[in-house]
């Protein structure tokens, strides 16, 4: 990327003004040429090579005389490649002087249209918002008193990116959907993805992470394997940033490391910084914290020579991982530079997320009164910008600031308002509202709710793998177990030492140590269990509530339920199991079993269950197993090891908190609900199928096309239909006999390729008995059959040459003479032949007659191929939905609107045949009330980027395994020996390295310290074959 210290400069120390020097020897471009220009840069802006397409358009530019209209595009495309790479200033002055509106006028309005575009987003760039909002509007409704709706969706995307920087983040949506709907029609891949990402964008910002998730993902797949790195770049950046607000963090990770790699193909520096500094920050979220810091460093070093607005977003991160580590002054002079740069810039966004993390360091200063001020500076800011998020994280300082100085009452108000807020899908604060609701239950001397909080918050950090968090909230459980659960306390203790060893916290290893002394001091007072228990009804209460409140989503309340489990039963081993998108059961959850062992387990049960053996396959394997069915959601089934141990401690029955499970999955079923909302057609008043069933025609085209045929509704003329193959030209022909004076007549389709060409004559013109070897009985042929109505030729191209004199004279006199008969026979029949091919071709190289190719050729009639008519494709899916539901019995089959987005971007080379096979194999394979997801599709029109996360051949997703009492959830091999954990480790480390290096054994075999030799042997040894 060119900054401005380095960009070439003029003698006096300026930026040497572009394009200010005349060309030698001026000349005309040729419209040929200037296509290729644009095309050229608009291929490299696309892979990300900005200087290239500059140096592409300035060459253009200054070597050729250029009418306005050229010149100003050139121009128009200049100022988006600056905007690329971040220069501003200088994007706008390119096209300051088209705000002179005599320079404007000399331009087509197609051409103004497009130049004031680029000008506004120039504008917004700078920040001058509302001088772009006016621009655009204009231009808007210019572009609708000339008819010029194609450019609708640029001038709607352009309002979308206005509208977000403006933080209107619903009226930017809705843009951003306008804009969409006009890209779709005609198929603009690119534009398509980019209205995904501006909706997205406008989720994110409010804080519905998971939609803005679903948009960023069906962009990719709108991308697919066409060549867009720093568009997939930045897709893969945005999404990172969702997976850390719903604290997804190795999610984030590999989206980052996606992210990089495109960026390290392309020139744009401030996007890899972006991207260098957001992996830093879930390294920081996963205990990562010295590769974090060489991340975040690595951010700051490329941002440096740039003075971007970044830099105050990476002081920021540099100041939270200060925080974490306790190096809290260092932090709070970070944390204010961030402030001031960011407000310096008026750039309110990253205001709020320094501010945030600003008062989290007076907090953890014991600064009270400044955290509380700062943190209501922060929920003022952020209801502003209209970022909940950073609102809610303010909240949580508020609320433990006022709980720091006893304001009780204060504090559960504070968290009451966030909750209000809906913040369901941002696990960093649904665990500090329970584990600062635990802090308040201390303040209120009961310790067995606060064990209740903090335990829920537990498994929410645990979902998160927020290591810092988990760590902690196990030093509060293990700090405030009574007396009577030494063991387990110590057990929490232990764990959070290791994770705050790891990180490197000494204050609170420190703290660790010293509790777990006074924990195991012999002169302890172990208080009875009845002293310090509440009656057994209470209990259960408590732990129906922690059940109740899980229903952020699904894994997280069969997290709790595990969890639960674990603390309150005497089960050992534990999995939950649910049919994969393959409809096979596997294992989701599971506690005390490897993942080879419960995917083999859930296997057999799975086969047993079908068999109807299952009662005695549980208790061959000593399991309980509990079906988990709610009304509305997808089932799945909870088994438990030892049979005896599914009860709780009390030897109560697990029934209610199950039950309680399962009202948690319909609610979380419910909620995700319109997040695959079938595609509901609005009613196009252009969308007609009035001249015959399956004959829809919205397009411009096609509209062109029926008007055609009307004209020629009362005429008998021959008529010629063109088009490519599958585009529907026997359709447009049994149309044009419907509407004609033939309609009550037959309709007669014959396929010149078809026959064999020796037999073509006899099927067309008919023979009589004994006219040759096999004619037993006389046949009256094609075109007499078609007598009175409308013969239809198709492939007419393809007619023998021999034929075609025959068909000739049948044109021209209107007689037919089969073969073996001495005389003609007198037919009326009117002739529609259809091609795929250009007959001039053949006319020319000799194989179809030119006087035959002028009677065919009366009236021409083109059907466009489906590429050019994509407004047509969702009415041609619903036609076929219902036509093949009909014919299948299937009921209440929907497409997802996303589903409809890859079909509207596909070639069709195959035309409207290929649409309608592909709508018919859906619904001969769906069920009734399917919804058809992308997943649905054929490979081959499936266009989308390979998944995040490659699990191999398998289509089992491995599961979330556990093993001891209090570790989080992680992929640690199994319990039993030493020599059995120490084995299970090293084939997950040998299959790891394989897996990353793509079974390059001498790559793996370096990363694990192992000669090749070495590692060959391992694999005999532990089975592991590459389909693994």
């Amino acid at each position: 990327m060119n900054s401005l210290s380095n960009r070439s400069k003029s003698k006096s120390g300026n930026v040497r003004p572009l394009l200010s020097r005349k060309p030698a020897h001026p000349h005309k471009i040729s419209g040929d040429k200037l296509n290729e220009v644009f095309a050229d840069a608009g291929r490299k802006l696309r892979e990300g090579l900005s200087q290239e397409a500059e140096k592409i358009l300035v060459k253009t530019l200054e070597g050729y005389d250029h009418s306005a209209d050229n010149f100003a595009n050139l121009k128009r495309l200049l100022s988006f490649t600056l905007e690329t790479v971040g220069r501003y200033k200088e994007s706008l002055d390119i096209l300051k002087p088209f705000e002179d509106e005599e320079v404007l006028n000399r331009l087509g309005m197609d051409t103004q249209i497009r130049v004031t575009t680029q000008l506004a987003i120039a504008y917004n760039n700078l920040g001058d918002q509302p001088k772009a909002v006016t621009l655009l509007k204009e231009i808007r409704k210019q572009a609708k008193e000339n008819n010029l709706d194609h450019l609708s969706g640029i001038i709607n995307i352009a309002l979308a990116r206005v509208y977000r920087k403006l933080n209107e983040f619903p009226i930017s949506r809705d843009y951003a959907e306008k804009s969409l709907t006009y890209f779709r029609e005609i198929g603009n891949w690119l534009g398509m993805a980019e209205a995904y990402r501006e909706i997205a964008l406008s989720h994110q910002q409010e804080g519905n992470c998971e939609k803005a998730l679903e948009c960023f993902e069906q962009g990719i797949k709108i991308i697919g394997e066409r060549s867009a790195p720093f568009m997939l770049g930045k897709f893969y950046t945005e999404m990172s940033g969702a997976y850390w607000f719903l604290r997804r963090p190795q999610k984030g990770i590999e989206c980052l490391e996606k992210s990089i790699e495109f960026f390290d193909r392309t020139e744009h520096i401030l996007n890899s910084v972006i991207a260098y500094n957001n992996l830093g920050i879930n390294l920081m979220l996963i205990g990562q914290w010295p590769r974090a810091e060489e991340m975040i460093n690595k951010a700051l070093e490329l941002v440096g020579p740039t003075n971007h607005v970044h830099f105050a977003g990476i002081l920021d991160s540099l100041g939270e991982l200060k925080i974490l580590r306790g190096e809290l002054d260092e932090a709070e002079q970070l944390l204010t530079r961030a402030v001031a740069f960011a407000r310096e810039r008026k750039r309110e966004w990253y205001e709020a997320q320094a501010l945030r993390n600003l008062a989290r360091c007076f907090l953890a200063q014991g600064k009270f009164k400044e955290a509380i001020s700062t943190a209501r500076d922060t929920i003022d800011l952020s209801a502003t910008i209209g970022d909940k998020h950073y609102a809610n994280m303010a909240g949580l300082v508020l609320a433990e600031s006022y709980l720091s100085e006893g304001g009780l009452v204060e504090c559960e108000n504070c968290l009451k308002v966030i909750e209000d807020n809906d913040p369901n899908s941002d696990f960093f604060v649904l665990g500090n509202i329970q584990r600062i609701r635990g802090m308040a239950a201390l303040e209120d001397d009961d310790e067995q709710i606060a064990v209740h909080h903090f335990n829920r918050s537990l498994t929410i950090f645990e979902a998160a793998e927020d290591l810092y968090h988990t760590a902690l909230v196990h030093f509060l459980i293990g700090g405030h177990l009574t007396t009577s659960q030494t063991s387990r306390a110590v057990k929490h203790l232990s764990k959070a030492g290791e994770i705050f060893k790891k990180l490197g916290v000494k204050s609170f290893v420190d703290s660790v140590s010293g509790k777990i002394l006074e924990l195991k001091d012999p002169k302890l007072e172990k208080k009875p269990v009845s002293e310090n228990l509440r009656q057994n009804s209470v209990v259960s209460q408590l732990l129906m509530m922690r059940l109740a409140e899980a229903t952020a989503s699904r894994e997280l309340l069969f997290r709790e339920l595990v969890a639960v489990l674990r603390q309150e039963s005497q089960a050992r081993k534990i999995i939950i199991a649910e049919q994969n998108e393959n409809n096979k059961l596997w294992p989701f959850i599971a506690h005390g079993y490897s993942p080879e062992d419960s995917a083999d387990l859930v296997t057999k049960f799975d086969k047993a269950q079908k068999k109807g053996e299952e009662k005695s396959f549980n208790r061959t394997k000593n399991l309980a197993v509990f079906p988990l069915r709610g009304s509305s959601a997808k089932p799945a089934f909870l088994m438990i090891q030892p049979l005896d141990g599914a009860v709780l401690n009390d030897n109560s029955s697990l029934q209610p908190l199950l039950r309680v499970v399962e009202l948690g999955m319909d609610v979380v079923s419910l909620r995700a609900r319109d997040k695959t909302t079938p595609i509901e057609q609005e009613a196009n008043p252009y969308t007609s199928n009035s001249l015959m069933p399956g004959f829809i025609h919205s397009s411009p085209a096609m509209t062109l096309l029926v008007e055609e045929v009307y004209k020629i509704r009362s005429s008998d003329v021959t008529v010629l239909v063109t088009g490519e193959s599958g585009t529907g030209k026997e359709l447009v022909s049994r149309a044009i006999h419907t509407i004609s004076n033939r309609k009550d007549k037959v309709f007669v389709p014959f396929n010149c390729t078809a026959v064999p060409k020796e037999l073509a004559e006899g099927h067309l013109f008919g023979y009589r008995r004994g006219a040759f070897t096999g004619a037993v009985t006389d046949s009256p042929g094609m075109i007499r059959a078609a007598d009175g109505g409308t013969l239809f030729l198709d492939e007419i191209g393809d007619l023998p040459i021999d034929v075609q004199p025959k068909i000739l004279r049948f044109l021209q006199e209107g007689e037919v003479q089969p073969i073996g008969e001495k005389r003609p026979f007198k037919v009326d029949v009117r002739i529609i032949a259809a091609t795929n091919m250009p007959l001039e071709d053949k006319v020319a190289d000799g194989s179809f007659r030119e006087d035959l190719y002028y009677r065919l050729n009366v009236i021409r009639l083109r059907v466009p191929p489906l590429r050019e008519r994509r407004s047509e494709i969702p009415p041609i899916i619903n036609y076929y939905i219902n036509h093949y539901s009909s014919r299948f019995n299937k009921h209440d089959i929907t497409f997802t609107p996303q589903t409809i987005d890859l079909l509207m971007i596909c070639n069709w080379e195959g035309n409207v045949r290929q649409l309608c096979n592909e709508v018919q194999r859906v619904i001969a394979r769906a069920v009734d009330n399917e919804v058809i997801t992308p997943a649905h599709l054929s490979p081959e029109l499936k266009r989308s980027a390979k998944p995040l996360t490659n699990f191999g051949e398998s289509s089992n997703v491995r599961p979330i395994t556990t093993y001891d009492s209090v570790s989080s959830f992680n992929n640690d091999p199994a319990g039993g020996t030493l020599e059995e954990a120490v084995n299970e480790l090293e084939m997950q480390m040998i299959k790891s390295a394989l897996a990353r290096h793509n079974w390059n054994i001498s790559r793996a075999a370096n990363e694990l310290g192992v000669t090749r030799r070495g590692l060959y042997m391992k694999l005999s040894r532990y089975h592991i074959e590459k389909a693994a």
